[in-house]
């Protein structure tokens, strides 16, 4: 955990090239080189510009260390939804049957769909969670 904790902050710091803040530019050479693995349309300009005025409390044109933890944490709370709903999904298809297929994963929604101030945050990819399970299993 704590190595993730410095990651995000390196990350960000890294992005920002010495300023308080990510501008434009910064923010979207981060969203599409660091997050394009779980979000989507993290390619569209016009998706992660919406996502940045979505985050951007005090309407500066910036992303401040405070308002990028808003969307990793938006992130992980997704991911962690994800997660336990496929886990609840899995254990009610082996309790059903062994021969039918699994239960298809939900969609993803692109950005402009969700709840207020997060409205423009895409949500997490089902494949980045099934990676992740896989690499837990083996490290078992």
């Amino acid at each position: 955990m704590e190595s993730a904790i410095k990651t995000v902050v390196g990350v960000y710091l890294k992005s920002a090239k010495g300023k308080e803040s990510l501008g434009e530019k910064d923010f979207q050479t981060l969203v599409k080189g660091q997050l394009s693995n779980i979000m989507t349309d993290t390619d569209s300009s016009k998706a992660v510009k919406e996502m940045r005025q979505g985050l951007d409390d005090n309407q500066d044109g910036k992303v401040s260390f405070q308002e990028y933890m808003k969307l990793i944490g938006y992130l992980a709370n997704a991911l962690s939804q994800q997660r336990s709903s496929e886990n609840a999904a899995a254990g009610e298809n082996a309790a059903a049957t062994k021969s039918e297929a699994p239960a298809a994963k939900e969609a993803k929604p692109t950005a402009g769909e969700g709840p207020a101030k997060a409205e423009a945050i895409p949500a997490v990819k089902a494949e980045v969670a099934d990676k992740e399970e896989e690499d837990e299993e083996e490290e078992s």
